[in-house]
C-alpha cells in the first residue's frame, strides 16, 4: 500500500485496541478493515494464551476477517495462519513453578495458571469473578492446592491482588529474580513470572523469522510494560497516550489520544491514512 510504512501491523488488546473486555473504536475498526483490504497482515500481541477465545474476539469485534497472526502469553507463544499450529517457547518446569509459589508465599496472593481452554486458580476471588465475567472464561478452583498448578510445564505464573497493594507485590516479585524467572507488572492488579527470556519483543523477531518480514516492516501497538520490548524490537512501536512511562520509553511515537478515545484507529488515520 502506498505511503503505508509497514507490511504487518501487530497490537496488544487491552488497554491498546480497547478497554478490558471492551469494543473496539469505530475509527480502530475502519482502519484495520481498511489495512486488511490493502493487503497489511494484521496480528494480536496479547498476554492472554492462544485459545478459542482469541480467535473468537474477530466475531466479538464485529471484523469481516481473521487475524493472520497471533502472539500469545506475553511472547511465549506463537501462531500464524500458513502455520496453524501453536509454538511454545521457553516453558517454566514444574519444579521452578513449584518454587515460585513457594517464594510468593508470604503475601498470600491467587495464583494462577493458563491450561488449554481454562484456567486454574487457588481460589475465588473478587478479581477472579471480575476476569470470569469479562472474559467468560471456565476457571477451575483448587481450593488452595499448589501441586494442581504445577503438573505440566507453563508459559507463566498469574498472581492477581487489590491494586492497592501494587507497589509492595512488585516490589516483593521482583526481588526474586533469577536466571530462571522474572516477575512482571502486566496490568494493574496482576503480576507474571516467565522464563526471562520471554517477551513480545521476543515474539515479535519469531514472527519475523518465521515470516519473513523484516521486523523493520512490522508496526506495534501497545501500552503497558509487557508491550515495552514489542514496541522497542518493532520498526515502529507506538505507545498509546494512556501507556506505562517505560513502554512509552522505547516506543518511537505516543499516540495524542489514549485507548478509550480510540487512540490506534486515530493515530492510523490521522497520520498514515488521512489521504487514503
Amino acid at each position: 500500500m502506498n505511503g503505508f510504512p509497514c507490511r504487518a501491523v501487530l497490537a496488544d488488546i487491552d488497554g491498546t485496541l480497547c478497554l478490558k473486555g471492551g469494543q473496539l473504536g469505530e475509527q480502530t475498526k475502519r482502519a484495520l478493515e481498511f489495512l486488511h483490504e490493502n493487503g497489511i497482515l494484521l496480528g494480536l500481541a496479547t498476554g492472554r494464551a492462544i485459545n478459542r477465545r482469541v480467535f473468537t474476539m474477530r466475531d466479538f469485534w464485529g471484523l469481516s476477517f481473521q487475524f493472520d497472526v497471533m502472539i500469545g502469553m506475553n511472547g511465549g507463544q506463537l501462531w500464524t495462519a500458513e502455520d496453524p499450529k501453536v509454538k511454545n517457547f521457553h516453558l517454566l518446569s514444574e519444579d521452578t513453578m513449584r518454587e515460585i509459589l513457594r517464594k510468593m508465599r508470604p503475601l498470600d496472593l491467587n495464583a494462577m495458571i493458563y491450561e488449554d481452554e481454562h484456567m486454574v486458580a487457588m481460589r475465588r476471588d473478587i478479581f477472579q469473578e471480575e476476569s470470569m465475567k469479562r472474559n467468560n472464561t471456565k476457571v477451575i478452583f483448587t481450593n488452595g492446592e499448589e501441586e494442581r498448578l504445577c503438573i505440566r510445564p507453563n508459559n507463566n505464573i498469574l498472581f492477581r491482588y487489590d491494586p492497592e497493594r501494587e507497589d509492595e507485590v512488585l516490589s516483593f516479585a521482583k526481588t526474586l529474580a533469577c536466571d530462571r524467572y522474572r516477575a512482571m507488572r502486566t496490568a494493574p492488579g496482576c503480576v507474571e513470572f516467565m522464563d526471562p527470556h520471554v517477551d513480545k519483543g521476543e515474539g515479535l523477531r519469531q514472527y519475523a523469522s518465521a515470516s519473513g518480514i523484516p521486523i523493520s516492516e512490522i508496526m506495534a501497538f501497545g501500552d503497558n510494560d509487557n508491550d515495552a520490548e514489542m514496541l522497542g524490537a518493532a520498526g515502529l512501536g507506538v505507545c498509546l497516550k494512556n501507556g506505562s512511562a517505560y513502554s512509552k520509553q522505547l516506543a518511537d511515537v505516543v499516540t495524542e489520544y489514549p485507548c478509550e478515545e480510540d487512540g490506534v484507529g486515530r493515530y492510523l488515520y490521522e497520520h498514515w491514512l488521512e489521504n487514503t
